[in-house]
């Protein structure tokens, strides 16, 4: 079968996997405090949450550009070393990963992913992810959802400190490997980032509306759209029918 995209460009979060976390949880921040104490950092819960804000606030600050993305790890090292302790990765990484984890409320596969990514290796097409997300946080759930080694490519927003819809993010991936832009489709449940990174560098988009994407605006309207949630009809939006 011939396919009409050379490669497929993936959204994560609300798009491959169901997600809902809530950082707003008094649990969340009692266990991060009892989490910071006991590595030598001690803290209350709402000391640091206060002080996981400022520090988010001021990094944010420091960049002119709206779609800047923050690196987390750097707040959850300076949460330690606010308090006089000089952590290593590891720590970091460990601390990233319990708060994630204590935040997370569900994650699952959507059932359509595997049958849907296997059809299009089948086919020869190349899949990359990018997604605005936190790689402290991702790059761990990639394993758990069975997606790590299911791309050619991984671009995370934290790592390129830039955000959808940027097109400097999406043109990263396309220079990197070699694409253009107009044998590639962008697929998310986001109109604003993904829809609008796609546009932006004259690129189809597929756009599924899922419990996470908000109201849908005509004026953000994809080449594809899925709105009714049958994702049986996704094979045939991506040409592989």
């Amino acid at each position: 079968m011939s396919l009409p995209y050379q490669a497929y460009l993936f959204d994560l979060y609300g798009t491959l996997a169901e997600i809902w976390t809530d950082e707003g949880s008094a649990r969340l921040w009692e266990k991060t405090a009892l989490y910071y104490s006991e590595n030598g950092a001690p803290y209350g819960a709402d000391e640091l949450r206060a002080a996981y804000a400022r520090l988010c606030g001021a990094e944010i600050a420091r960049h002119s550009d709206p779609l800047y993305e923050i690196e987390l790890r750097k707040v959850f090292r300076a949460l330690y070393t606010e308090k006089g302790v000089r952590p290593d990765r590891r720590r970091v990484e460990d601390t990233a990963v319990f708060f994630r984890l204590e935040s997370l409320e569900k994650l699952r596969l959507y059932p359509w992913v595997r049958p849907v990514f296997a059809a299009l290796r089948e086919n020869g097409a190349a899949l990359y992810l990018l997604s605005n997300a936190q790689s402290c946080f991702t790059v761990p759930e990639l394993r758990v959802l069975g997606l790590a080694d299911a791309f050619d490519g991984i671009y995370i927003s934290s790592d390129a400190r830039v955000k959808k819809p940027s097109p400097l993010f999406i043109r990263k991936l396309l220079e990197e490997r070699g694409l253009s832009p107009e044998r590639c489709l962008m697929v998310g449940n986001d109109q604003r980032a993904d829809v609008g990174v796609a546009h932006a560098v004259g690129m189809d988009a597929l756009y599924l509306q899922t419990e996470t994407s908000g109201d849908y605006d005509p004026a953000r309207r994809a080449e594809y759209e899925l709105l009714d949630g049958d994702f049986s009809r996704l094979p045939a939006l991506m040409g592989l029918v």
